[in-house]
């Protein structure tokens, strides 16, 4: 059993009624091996602390009362509006049930009303994986030639000069300025003997960040440090390859933890199981053992892109993400019935 695919199949997000910087979530995966069709579902549950500046994931265990308790039995079923004690489901979405979320997330959860919550992995990628976050953001972002920017930008000008001159000329009081565009104010250039300095170094700590991001962090343009980027042998800037690693390995850190889990709870009955449940458990056991060695893969794989981002992803990696894409793809469809 080479690949074990995870795919978020239910996700419940929980809001505190007495303290309102207190969220939690409910995350059931189902986990596959490639080329088999024998499968199960793990869930864990998360807690997080919500803030108007920051938004940060609480460490494991789960303070109790959880809401999903040691002693629970079957697929637990969560819709909006459900109370768990002083917890209340402010969005619910089950592939299997058929509960479908809202047409958009709460501002909260989105990462237009609530930009700390890219900050948090665990939640923001199934989040993401339900509501399509990024539908927009498919355009490559180093392909964009710093010349070609620059000409359009002073078309732009020129346009709105224009604008400004001949409404300038209806204006029956020419003297009184008014209708005039306000001068635009040029933001000041970065300094050259700082960009000079800049090093390979000091852009790849930045490379988990959008190049957006890095480029203010670093304080100079995008389209310097996408000159940079070329400079030091960097063709596309390699955010999304990390990102898109660290989403497959978080993933896979959460399905082995929780299997884990299971199988130590399980471990005193083995001498009553019969003879097809010894065999389901054996494969789940196999599949934790080719979750931890693709994960070890990813992991190495990431480490390489970090030191050489102008590597391309491994073939068998693109495979194992294709393979995820489709079973999330599959999960989504089911929901929308």
């Amino acid at each position: 059993m080479d690949a074990v695919v995870s795919t978020l199949s239910a996700l419940a997000v929980f809001v505190n009624t007495t303290d309102h910087g207190a969220v939690r979530s409910v995350h059931g995966y189902r986990v596959v091996a490639k080329g088999g069709d024998c499968g199960w579902e793990k869930w864990v549950e998360r807690e997080f602390a919500f803030s108007p500046s920051s938004c940060r994931e609480l460490p494991a265990p789960v303070v109790a009362p959880r809401l999903l308790s040691a002693d629970w039995v079957g697929r637990p079923v969560y819709h909006e509006g459900k109370m768990v004690g002083a917890w209340r489901c402010i969005l619910a979405f089950d592939s299997v049930a058929a509960v479908v979320p809202p047409p958009t997330p709460p501002p909260m959860l989105s990462p237009s009303g609530n930009p700390g919550l890219m900050s948090v992995p665990s939640l923001y990628e199934d989040l993401n994986e339900v509501f399509q976050f990024q539908n927009s953001e498919k355009v490559p972002e180093l392909q964009c030639d710093p010349d070609e920017q620059s000409t359009r930008l002073d078309e732009r000008e020129r346009t709105s000069n224009e604008i400004g001159e001949s409404d300038s000329d209806s204006d029956d009081d020419p003297q009184t300025g008014e209708g005039l565009p306000e001068p635009v104010q040029k933001q000041r250039r970065a300094n050259q003997k700082y960009i000079a300095s800049i090093t390979l170094v000091d852009i790849a700590q930045y490379f988990h960040l959008p190049i957006r991001e890095a480029s203010k962090t670093l304080k100079i343009g995008v389209s310097i440090l996408k000159r940079k980027c070329r400079q030091y042998g960097i063709p596309r800037w390699p955010h999304r390859k990390i990102k898109s690693l660290d989403s497959l390995i978080h993933d896979l850190e959460y399905v082995i933890d929780d299997t884990e889990r299971d199988g130590v709870q399980r471990e005193k009955a083995k001498h009553k199981k019969k003879e097809r449940e010894m065999e389901k458990e054996k494969e789940k056991h196999d599949a934790i053992r080719a979750l931890a060695k693709r994960k070890k893969m990813l992991e190495s794989e990431k480490e390489t892109i970090t030191l050489k981002p102008a590597l391309d992803l491994m073939a068998e990696t693109k495979q194992f993400r294709e393979d995820v894409f489709k079973r999330r793809y599959r999960a989504k469809n089911i929901a929308t019935r």
